[in-house]
């Protein structure tokens, strides 16, 4: 695996060394700065005040990308891999600035981008990062690419993957690509009649003062041009030790009608790319009372989803981040029970 990245990390220096603005900064940026310090600093200050170039139409602008892995030249450091890679997103914005989610803190600065004749690979450069400074439980890697962003001075797509290769052969952060549907939290009168017609024992006398709260994303999971609704359900009534209830409506005639009542669901939620019988195919994951947690496959059968497979949870299903976000019960909708 190692002997991979070096190769990466050759073929994107080597992309960098033939920069004609690379070989003017070789032989003038070091004499300059050793004549003075202080015009140095001087340039230095005047750089993080420069504004983000926009970076429309330029490859790798306006995409989001999650983290895989870092592999370090060091044998020392090694690889290092998120727990959950979905707390690491990168994203690359058309107007050339940068917004990360690293764990537990936020980073925000700018980015550029010279790419080769082969679009797939050449420089890439990060300015100075804005970077919240909360202490996010261990094991976490924000510091590292935090600390580590300001070197990365080349790119190369391979494999449907994105490899940001640090100077001086310093190592190679390895992105995957990251599709996401945020989670709604806006009350939707009839997704609400569906979730009490699918459970028609969510009644005042039951619920009592433990009313149910939701939010749901919206997707077209059969191609049909009208999206689904994916519910995630919060509160006692609908969660356990396993999970809570993730409710799937089609649309009806009026309003929504059910297409499966999951149980024990947990986030993340994934709409792949492959579909059955016409619809596509849901991963979520699951875990509790005990059990190790696994990713689970479910396919549409003509009638309702059921499971397919497991596997586990080392790497995320390839497909559509569904209810993303950072949601808790405070942040549902809350459910009114029937009388």
């Amino acid at each position: 695996m190692k002997s991979f990245y070096r190769k990466i990390s050759v073929i994107v220096t080597a992309v960098f060394l033939i920069s004609p603005l690379f070989i003017v900064a070789s032989c003038t940026s070091g004499g300059i700065k050793n004549q003075n310090d202080q015009s140095g600093a001087n340039a230095e200050s005047a750089e993080k005040d420069k504004p983000a170039v926009e970076q429309k139409g330029a490859p790798l602008a306006g995409t989001q990308w999650r983290l895989v892995e870092f592999q370090s030249m060091d044998d020392a450091q090694g690889t290092q891999r998120p727990d959950n890679p979905l707390l690491y997103i990168m994203n690359l914005k058309t107007d050339g600035t940068v917004h990360m989610q690293l764990n537990c803190n936020k980073a925000t600065g700018s980015w550029k981008i010279e790419p080769s004749a082969d679009p797939s690979s050449g420089k890439l450069e990060f300015g100075p990062l804005a970077t919240t400074k909360a202490l996010c439980p261990p094991p976490s890697m924000d510091e590292l690419v935090a600390s580590q962003a300001q070197w990365v001075r080349g790119y190369l797509l391979k494999d449907g993957k994105l490899y940001l290769s640090l100077m001086a052969d310093g190592g190679v952060f390895a992105w995957e690509p990251h599709a996401e549907t945020p989670y709604i939290d806006k009350s939707d009168a009839a997704i609400e009649q569906a979730i009490l017609n699918a459970n028609p024992d969510y009644k005042k006398d039951i619920v009592l003062d433990q009313k149910a709260r939701y939010v749901y994303s919206l997707v077209d999971l059969n191609g049909d041009g009208k999206d689904e609704a994916i519910v995630y359900m919060m509160g006692s009534f609908f969660c356990g030790t396993g999970g809570c209830n993730m409710i799937v409506l089609t649309k009806a005639e009026k309003g929504y009608r059910l297409v499966k009542n999951f149980t024990l669901a947990r986030t993340p939620v994934v709409i792949s790319p492959e579909s059955n019988k016409g619809w596509r195919d849901i991963w979520k994951m699951e875990s509790g009372g005990g059990a190790k947690a696994t990713y689970v496959r479910y396919v549409f059968d003509g009638t309702t989803y059921i499971e397919k497979e497991r596997k586990g949870t080392e790497r995320i299903p390839e497909g559509i981040i569904c209810l993303a976000g950072q949601f808790d019960y405070s942040k549902g909708v809350t459910l009114e029970p029937k009388k």
